[in-house]
């Protein structure tokens, strides 16, 4: 008798996923975001100077990714991966999938420098600024950990993180990159036409895919992209 109350609970339990704990959800290539959680919105300026409020997107797909002009590895990469899906989606883009990137640097991505930013790469989707105030509570609900640090282990102005050249000669003029103008030479893949850099910014986040109504589904990690697979979940995601 009593095996076979045990056999009855074993059995609703298994007919009842609760029983057992929350079912692990996996419908994505990317992270599954479990539970969803809301995009809130928000009003952000674009490269061009306008307002731009995220509600107006409400119906598409959207695709989020949090960058910043003076990164010097993983944005790039992930600005290129965003343009090759804008293309690989044809007409679905801009009609069923919208791209957003936004600013984590603030203090120097202003509109004029993502227009540049966006013009010299490509990339047609707006980018976005604001006042501290305004981008601190998006960043907040899609869980971007960011940090600014000022470590400076030469003395020489320039952030350890931008600083292309660490041993600087005591009292030496450095360039933008943190080389000296009469002793060393500048890197120029990470040339940079604005005054010494004191400041670095590092983010802890990924892109982040959000369905039609404006719920974050779907992360994936800077450092784990796969473009094809990041579509996939995108065509997913427009299913619905």
């Amino acid at each position: 008798m009593k095996d076979s109350i045990v056999a009855v609970i074993l059995t609703l339990c298994i007919l009842n996923a609760g029983c057992l704990g929350e079912e692990e959800i996996d419908i994505f290539y990317g992270e599954d975001i479990v539970p969803a959680v809301h995009a809130d919105d928000f009003t952000l300026i674009d490269e061009n100077g306008q307002q731009f409020t995220l509600s107006s997107l409400e119906g598409k797909v959207v695709v989020i990714a949090f960058l910043f002009t003076r990164c010097p590895d993983i944005c790039p990469i992930v600005s290129a991966n965003l343009a090759y899906i804008s293309e690989e989606l044809g007409d679905h883009y801009e009609n069923d999938v919208a791209i957003l990137s936004i600013t984590v640097d603030p203090w120097t991505d202003n509109t004029s420098v993502l227009a540049n930013y966006a013009s010299d790469r490509g990339l047609s989707w707006p980018h976005l600024t604001g006042d501290l105030e305004v981008l601190e509570p998006v960043w907040v609900n899609f869980d971007v950990g960011l940090k600014t640090y000022d470590s400076d282990l030469d003395g020489d102005g320039v952030a350890d993180g931008f600083d292309e050249c660490a041993d600087t000669p005591e009292g030496e003029e450095v360039d933008d990159v943190g080389c000296g103008k009469e002793t060393q030479t500048e890197s120029e893949d990470l040339k940079v036409m604005h005054h010494p850099l004191s400041y670095w910014v590092d983010h802890t986040t990924g892109t982040i895919i959000l369905d039609k109504e404006m719920n974050q589904r779907v992360w994936w990690g800077d450092t784990d992209w796969n473009a094809e697979l990041v579509i996939e979940d995108i065509l997913i995601l427009m299913e619905e």
